[in-house]
């Protein structure tokens, strides 16, 4: 199997570049002066490390005594948490002044690791470390300690959605600190570390928290590899507590592939994942059986829960390792009323299932897989997306892989990603790398994605800020500007404040959900993101080795029916059905499910006088394809084609009248669509040989023998001259272009041949067949008929044809339905085709910004 990635050896990793005028609108005009808002930026890139580990380079650039608000960007895996830690070795070591450190991490769960590391690989004295989870818990002193671990929603004061304001033991505690600081002159240094997932703490309402410390605050360290938009936001915040002066430190994205973990993807269809997805089992059946350490990140509780409950797989990893650490969360932000200590936490001595361990936590195990579930298509939404821990977008994508510290396997379970914009890839690709990157994407791609305008574009990171800053001020705030304007020239002094949120408010709280849900390739469709970043080696960490994209289905004769119905449970789901057939017609969702179920699946079959199952392609089996026709039939239609899951025959003739009745009222004039065209008059053609056969029934008047009759070979007048080339026409669209027909699922195309009498005959033959109900006799009656004496087939009745269709329509354009539902569908289509041209604009708009400032 030949990976897309080896054609991009040595491709630019791109990141999140902290720009001197990401900060304030600083600007490069202003080397050595403070800009209008005054802050002073200062920056340095490490282009060349001397070591893969970034703690030598870090260190010789903090200058202890400066007050500073330091930001650190770095790639994950190089060292950033020990730099850290020796970074409180070296204020705690200092001798002309006395420093308190507060390290405020993003989660409960690692603060408690945060004082072992402190303690063990900072060799600082355990007692000289408090742990605020200790606080009503023992009675630990915390005043004369000199580093302190804490979290940023403790720090700020956020109490959490279930209270009003944070516990009264953490007000006394910090007040304590502050006022200690203040009586003995310590200086206090505080460590933001992953500062992307501490964002929510910086409202506004939370930072006066902050503004308590101002007249003993030192420092600020701000860390992380994945800084957002909202970041910036925070580092302003933090940077007006330390006199505004700001040193950013970005080390370089570099690839080291002795240290890589294998990536392994693995495309599901299923609609949703459960404990019984077939990709799901498979992963985990495979690395049981090669006897691996093996931890599962989920994208939801529920999901984490049943794998964990699951009589098969969850069984199995029981027998494996004795126990499952259930790592979901125990709450919500981290609140626990009564104070308890928290439990379910990462550890690396247990098999971890849950969802809690996707930032922060180090997984330092040999032999060691880590599987990582994806949302799944069912959580996929228009407006808003419900993919639980991963519903920050891209950042958390590269995260939870940075979990994996030691080289081993990740795992990534995720669904089909959306149809992609190759051309948006021109900028950053050379045309060989886009033809690689489509033929991979081709492959995994969800087929039913193709007709759907929310396709994923490319779009660089440095345009980021351009996108957040054009929909606040072009589509917010301009929308009520005039009201704006009327509540600045109203006198309302004694009403509660009415402001509209200024743009870089709206930046810290929304620009991260905006750019996730309004954008595929920054969140909308995670799947898209790991697959480029796979493919053009993206992640520092770990690089593409293998991947599987096709599931296998099996189906047998006398079953194909029930089996379908268990196949569209799993893979397509109630709402996708509901997405499908509420805005297409039949045609199209038809179309639409059977290219997927093709596409995206190895399809098995046996026949009821086989022991073996046969690969199934496209319409080589007829059994199958009318199982899928009429099942399909059902979903659209309903009860009218209900078959109690037993299997059905739907004949030709049944296909015909289909047809017939879908074609008879369409009228030719104006159809500019050739092939449409075609469609409609050779089944108008069909009907008008059947009519002509009405037209000759001949009758027996006979006293005790009366009834009608057709010739049992064809009249005379059959197909006369002036019919041939109609005749002709319709044939030839049956045996040649009429899907169904011509691959010969209704038995038609092989009676025919080159020879115009043997096809009268046969053509003549197959109407009686399929559009005619008459007597069988033990002998035909034989009478004198267009002189001379002939077989006739007694009392003959012509099957009834509908003046509208209420049943299987394929000759209808496959298209959107029209009528109330339909027309907000297209608003929608609308609204999302004024969003890929309002992107392209931007994306135009910014392609002067080069990023080169630094």
């Amino acid at each position: 199997m030949e990976l897309p990635n080896k054609y991009f050896k040595d491709f630019p990793i791109e990141y999140k570049k902290i720009k001197k005028k990401s900060v304030s609108g600083y600007s490069d005009t202003l080397v050595g002066k403070r800009n209008l808002n005054g802050f002073l930026v200062n920056k340095k890139v490490h282009r060349e490390t001397r070591s893969r580990y970034l703690n030598e380079d870090l260190q010789s650039l903090i200058d202890l005594e400066e007050k500073d608000t330091m930001v650190i960007s770095a790639p994950v895996g190089n060292g950033k948490s020990y730099a850290i830690i020796q970074t409180i070795k070296r204020f705690y070591d200092a001798k002309d002044q006395e420093y308190l450190i507060v390290v405020a991490t993003p989660f409960v769960s690692l603060v408690e690791q945060y004082v072992n590391d402190i303690h063990h690989k900072g060799d600082i004295p355990a007692d000289q470390i408090f742990n605020y989870g200790d606080l009503g818990r023992t009675n630990s002193q915390y005043i004369n300690k000199k580093v302190h671990v804490v979290t940023a929603n403790t720090l700020l004061g956020n109490p959490g959605e279930d209270s009003y304001k944070n516990s009264n033991i953490k007000r006394i505690y910090l007040n304590d600190l502050i006022a200690d600081c203040e009586k003995r002159g310590r200086k206090v240094v505080f460590i933001y570390d992953e500062v992307h997932d501490t964002i929510p703490n910086f409202k506004e309402e939370y930072i006066f928290n902050l503004w308590k410390w101002k007249n003993v605050i030192h420092k600020n360290f701000v860390i992380s590899a994945t800084f957002t938009e909202a970041s910036f936001v925070v580092i302003e915040y933090l940077a007006e507590l330390t006199d505004k002066q700001i040193n950013i430190v970005e080390f370089p994205r570099l690839i080291n592939e002795e240290n890589q973990s294998k990536l392994f993807l693995h495309y599901s269809s299923a609609y949703q994942f459960t404990s019984t997805t077939p990709e799901i089992v498979s992963v985990i059946h495979d690395l049981l059986n090669r006897n691996k350490e093996i931890d599962i990140l989920c994208y939801s509780k529920t999901l984490s829960k049943a794998i964990i409950n699951d009589k098969n797989i969850g069984k199995q990893l029981k027998q494996r390792f004795s126990e499952i650490n259930d790592c979901t969360s125990e709450n919500i932000n981290n609140v626990r009323p009564k104070n308890e200590k928290p439990t379910n936490r990462f550890d690396n001595s247990k098999c971890n299932i849950g969802t809690n361990f996707k930032s922060g936590v180090s997984i330092e195990k040999d032999n060691h897989a880590f599987v990582v579930i994806l949302p799944p298509r069912s959580t996929q939404n228009k407006f808003k997306n419900y993919y639980g821990i991963f519903s920050s977008g891209i950042t958390s994508i590269i995260q939870a892989l940075a979990r994996q510290r030691k080289v081993g396997e990740i795992h990534i379970v995720l669904p089909r990603p959306n149809e992609f914009v190759y051309e948006s890839l021109k900028p950053v690709m050379s045309d060989e790398q886009i033809l690689v990157f489509s033929e991979f994407y081709e492959k995994v791609k969800n087929y039913a994605s193709e007709k759907d305008p929310d396709k994923v574009h490319y779009i660089p990171l440095s345009y980021q800020e351009s996108l957040v800053r054009n929909f606040y001020f072009h589509d917010l705030k301009s929308y009520v500007d005039k009201g704006i304007q009327f509540v600045s020239e109203t006198e309302r002094d004694e009403l509660a404040r009415l402001q509209y949120p200024p743009y870089k408010n709206f930046k810290l709280s929304e620009s991260e959900n905006y750019l996730a849900s309004a954008f595929n390739f920054f969140g909308g469709d995670l799947s898209a993101y790991v697959t480029y970043c796979a493919i053009s080696n993206q992640f520092v960490n770990c690089t593409l080795h293998g991947y599987s994209y096709k599931s296998t289905l099996w189906f047998e004769e006398g079953k194909t029916y029930k089996q379908l119905y268990r196949v569209f449970s799993q893979y397509f789901g109630k709402r996708y059905a509901s997405n499908i057939f509420t805005y297409s017609n039949f045609h199209r969702g038809y179309l639409i499910i059977r290219e997927k179920l093709f596409k995206e699946f190895d399809l098995r079959f046996k026949s009821s006088n086989s022991e073996e199952y046969e690969g199934i392609s496209s319409y080589s089996n007829s059994h199958f394809e009318q199982q899928l026709l009429y099942f399909i039939a059902y979903y659209y239609y309903g009860k009218p084609y209900d078959t109690n899951l037993e299997d059905v025959t739907y004949s030709r003739g049944q296909y015909f009248i289909d047809c017939i009745v879908a074609a008879k009222n369409i009228s030719l004039e104006g159809i500019l669509d050739s092939e449409f065209k075609q469609r409609v008059q050779a089944y108008q053609d069909l009907e008008y040989f059947r009519n002509k056969l009405c037209s000759n029934f001949g009758r027996q008047e006979r006293r005790n023998d009366q009834y009608n009759y057709l010739p049992v070979k064809p009249f005379p007048n059959f197909i006369e001259t002036s019919e041939i080339s109609r005749f002709n026409r319709v044939i030839y669209y049956l045996t040649k272009v009429d899907s169904f027909v011509s691959n010969n699922i209704f038995n038609f195309s092989r009676r025919f041949g080159d020879s115009f009498e043997k096809n009268r005959l046969v053509f003549y033959k197959i109407l009686l067949q399929d559009f005619f109900e008459y007597e069988s006799r033990p002998t035909k009656p034989r009478l004198i008929i267009y002189g001379e004496k002939q077989s006739v087939l007694p009392n003959i009745r012509a099957l009834d044809i509908p003046e509208t269709s209420q049943g299987i329509n394929v000759i209808q354009q496959p298209d959107y339905t029209e009528g109330l539902l339909n027309d907000e569908f297209r608003e929608v289509l609308d609204q999302y085709g004024t969003m890929e041209a309002y992107t392209k604009m931007l994306v135009e708009l910014v392609l002067a910004d080069n990023d080169d400032e630094d």
